[in-house]
This record gives structure tokens, sequence and C-alpha cells, in this order.
């Protein structure tokens, strides 16, 4: 494969790594991308691991685990090599637990690997140093690339293909799901946040009410639909990840199955959908309405003396109109709110069900010890 770019910096410095440059851009970017030969052994602090726990970009690393061979033979320097790889593959294991970063973090592992390449989607690093601690103790060289057309093109071609051959950290079924649940807890969780703060109020201190005035729109609750719609495959989600192997794990997924197969969804979208009762709260503009009442109803007698009289009839109109739309969302309200915390507590005990379960399902392709 061959990729042309433009412009690029040459770079070497001894005692320091080569790519400092894109690791400052780590705090502002939407993409990194490593691929290494290795990652640090040590089991202290790790610099460039920590600074991947700080960026809320969409993170994927991949990475060799050196020592790991193809076939260990039954003989003294077999019988070290599996030794030591295994060792090698627990510590890079432990280190590349995605738990221990943010959701975003994707780590692969390629037993063929030995490219280096550190990047955003602002600037890139191609060289001989790998993402470690250590390869600021040696002599490393490489170049820095700011061509963000080459750079996107990089990423497409060549890293996405090397990730496609390469081992994902946990099953992949598992890791889709586990994923799935990040996102969806993250999304109900923003959901009902904007609920309590623009629909719900606590004045009256005993439970949350509908505020006399909301400040929800239409966009709002169409991404509230979309999510539900997305919430609805969760079991067939869930599903996927049953194990042959591993009846306690099957036995817990159904009861998460079983807890997801409760929820109202269809009356939630109904709710927040054309017509249902909080859409309609939601949408309606008194004064728009106020406008519509007087030109329709009252036009022909509201003039002069008159136009004021009937200005104020149309309002009063269009305030009982939003009074007993309020009132119809008002005899939902407690269940709609208790359902989408039924969807959170749900969404909770899958994360804990996927935090439970993880140790079992990491990849077994990993370890061929």
């Amino acid at each position: 494969m061959e990729l042309s770019f433009n412009g690029g910096t040459f770079v070497t410095h001894e005692g320091d790594i080569n790519y400092r440059e894109v690791l400052s851009d780590f705090q502002q970017a939407k993409t990194i991308r490593i691929i290494t030969y290795n990652i640090s052994k040590n089991q202290k602090f790790d610099a460039l691991l920590e600074a991947l726990k700080d960026a809320e970009a969409d993170i994927r690393l991949i990475t060799n685990v050196p020592s790991r061979m193809d076939t260990y033979y039954n003989s003294k320097a077999g019988n070290y090599m599996r030794s030591n790889a295994r060792k090698n593959i627990e510590i890079y294991i432990s280190k590349l637990d995605p738990n221990s970063f943010t959701p975003n973090f994707l780590p692969y592992f390629n037993v063929k690997n030995h490219a280096k390449l550190i990047g955003t989607e602002n600037i890139v690093y191609i060289g001989s140093a790998n993402y470690s601690n250590e390869s600021a103790n040696n002599i490393e060289a490489g170049i820095l690339i700011r061509d963000k057309e080459f750079i996107a093109k990089l990423y497409a071609d060549f890293f996405d293909r090397v990730q496609e051959d390469s081992l994902s950290y946990f099953d992949e079924s598992f890791s889709a799901f586990r994923l799935f649940i990040l996102s969806l807890r993250a999304k109900f969780s923003y959901h009902h946040k904007k609920l309590l703060e623009n629909v719900y109020t606590d004045y009256e201190r005993t439970k949350m009410v509908v505020a006399d005035t909301i400040f929800i729109d239409s966009s709002d609750l169409a991404a509230l639909y979309s999510d539900l719609e997305e919430l609805e495959s969760i079991c067939q989600a869930a599903e996927d990840t049953y194990d042959e192997e591993n009846e306690d794990y099957n036995d817990s997924l159904e009861q998460l199955i079983k807890r997801f197969g409760q929820l109202s969804i269809d009356w939630l979208k109904s709710t927040v959908s054309e017509d249902g009762s909080l859409y309609n709260l939601a949408i309606f503009d008194g004064e728009e309405k106020a406008n519509e009442i007087l030109q329709e109803e009252y036009s022909v007698v509201a003039y002069d003396e008159n136009l004021d009289m009937y200005i104020e009839k149309a309002m009063d109109e269009s305030s009982e109109i939003y009074t007993s739309l309020h009132n119809s969302f008002s005899e939902e309200a407690d269940d709609f709110l208790a359902e989408i915390e039924k969807i959170l507590s749900a969404l909770e005990q899958a994360d804990a069900f996927t935090q439970r379960w993880k140790a079992d399902k990491v990849n077994p392709e990993i370890d061929n010890t």
C-alpha cells in the first residue's frame, strides 16, 4: 500500500518521546488511533496510558504481545516461552482493561503487528517509537504529519484494516453489548436530567410534578423517541452473548432480559411522539394559538374599540387549551417519570452485569498458552 501526503517533519528526540506534539492534542481530539508493537510492562504509573484516561476522544489502540508464540513445544525452552508469554499477556490484559478508561476506549491485539503509529485527526506520528515509556530511552526516529486528508485516509485504509485482523479485548458479542449498555446509560441519564430540569418541579416538596411552564421542545422528544427505539433492541443484543459453556452466566442474562422485557417502551414512545400528551404540551405555542383564535373566531368583530377585548378573550381561550394539555400530561406524569427511572435502573443493572462477567469474557484467543 502506498499513500501520499503533503508536508511532514522529521523528529528524533533522545531522552524524550518523539510524538509529544500528538500527546498535546489528545485533550482536544475527537479521534485517537494508536498502533504499537508493545506497551510498558511496568505495573507502576504509566504516563502514556494515563494520558488516554483523560481524553474524551474515540480511542482505539492496537498492540502486539511480545513473546507470544503461535506454538509452544513441550520442552524446557518451550515451557519457558509459554510461561513468559502468559506473564506478558496477563500484564497487557490488566493494563488495557477497558473499565480503567473512558467508555470510548477500545483495545485490540494483533500478534503480527510491528508497526508504530500514534495520531489524532489533526496530527499523526509514524516512526520507530512504540507507545511505551521506554521509547524515550532509545534513539528513535519518525515523521509528524499534519495533512488531515492524508490522516483520514491512513486511518480508513490502513488502521481499520489492521483492526479488522486483530483480536478484540472482549469476546465480540459481549464487547458490543457492553458498549451498547454504556451508550444507552449515558443517553437516558441525559434524558432524565433534561426532564427533571425542564418538565418537572419539586416545589410541592413531596414529589415531582409537572411545572407550570415546561422548557422541552420537539427535538428533545425526537431524540428520546430515537433512543427508546434503540433500547428496543437491547434484548437481542443480550441474547447474542449467550455462553454455551457457562450456565451461571446464562441464568443471570435471562434475568436481565426479563427485566428489560417488562419496560413500557411502546407507551413511552406514544407519549413523546406526535399527538402524545407530552408532545402536545411541548409544542404548544400560546401566543400563536391566541392569534389563530383571533383570526378564525373574532376577525369580523375585533376592530376599533373592541380589539383589546377580543385579544384578551383569545388569550384566555388559548390559556384554557394549554391548561387542558397540561392536565392531560399531568395525569400520566408520575408513570412517565417512573418508567424513565425504571429504564435507568435496568441499565445500571446491565452495567453491573457486564462488570461482573467481564473477567470471563476476555477474548480467549488472546491467551493461547
